[in-house]
């Protein structure tokens, strides 16, 4: 196993009372006040995430894009933490362009581990796309396992225990078996815990990351020569079908 370049950051919010506001008189209590009440005692959290301060703090969980777009498409304008995603496209669609789009973002202010299975990364183009190599760490798995995949997917879980990294990226271009479900399952636990996201770089219709593993299926596309479209064509955290152009 190889490992190339390194370093991370966060941040947080509050509200106030408007002056002057009209405070409407109480009500007498009535049956959803008691349960409201009820509910507050037992399990304070499921109220405060009603409220607009805590979608302020939810802000938090979730990975901005750079991209205003592309943001829109979720509910906190961002990417939830937490998740396994799918960026896939053909050849030439633009695919590998748009991930280093984000990975420019979000380099300048956390560590991004990239497990590049085939030697395909190459430094220059990211640094021409903004990337931060300082805080870039490529990962490469012994190229003589019987199947890369493993070390390559236990070395993402040690990344994300240990807080070393939580955005990690898998190079999948030039594969063609299906990734494991036994392990993808436990990847997926240890990104829900770690606050994370791993993204699969996949060609596309080659179906090697299981459906019901990714939580976003993002296919992409080219407009023209500095144009992509971005079309959801699978979330548990947006409407599918949703489709938007982004310039590079």
């Amino acid at each position: 196993m190889g490992m190339v370049g390194h370093s991370g950051m966060q941040g947080q919010t509050g509200t106030q009372a408007r002056p002057g506001f009209c405070r409407p008189q109480s009500a007498p209590p009535g049956p959803v006040a008691g349960l409201r009440e009820a509910i507050s005692r037992k399990w304070p959290e499921a109220l405060r995430s009603l409220t607009p301060a805590s979608l302020a703090e939810r802000q938090g969980l979730v990975f901005e894009t750079g991209l205003p777009e592309v943001d829109a498409l979720f509910p906190l304008h961002g990417i939830p933490y937490g998740q396994l995603i799918e960026i896939t496209g053909g050849v030439s669609s633009g695919k590998t362009s748009f991930l280093f789009r984000l990975l420019a973002v979000w380099s300048a202010e956390r560590t991004v581990a990239y497990v590049d299975f085939d030697n395909a990364f190459f430094p220059d183009a990211a640094v021409c796309a903004g990337i931060d190599l300082s805080r870039l760490l490529v990962v490469r798995p012994e190229p003589k396992a019987d199947d890369p995949i493993k070390p390559g997917i236990r070395t993402a879980e040690l990344l994300l225990g240990k807080k070393n990294s939580d955005i990690i990226v898998f190079d999948l271009v030039g594969r063609r078996t299906p990734l494991p479900l036994g392990l993808l399952h436990r990847l997926r636990l240890k990104t829900v815990r770690a606050r994370g996201m791993v993204i699969f770089l996949t060609n596309k219709n080659t179906g090697i990351v299981p459906s019901s593993m990714a939580s976003l299926r993002l296919e992409i596309s080219r407009r023209d020569h500095d144009r992509l479209e971005i079309a959801v064509t699978k979330s548990r955290l947006s409407a599918e079908g949703a489709r938007v152009e982004v310039s590079l």
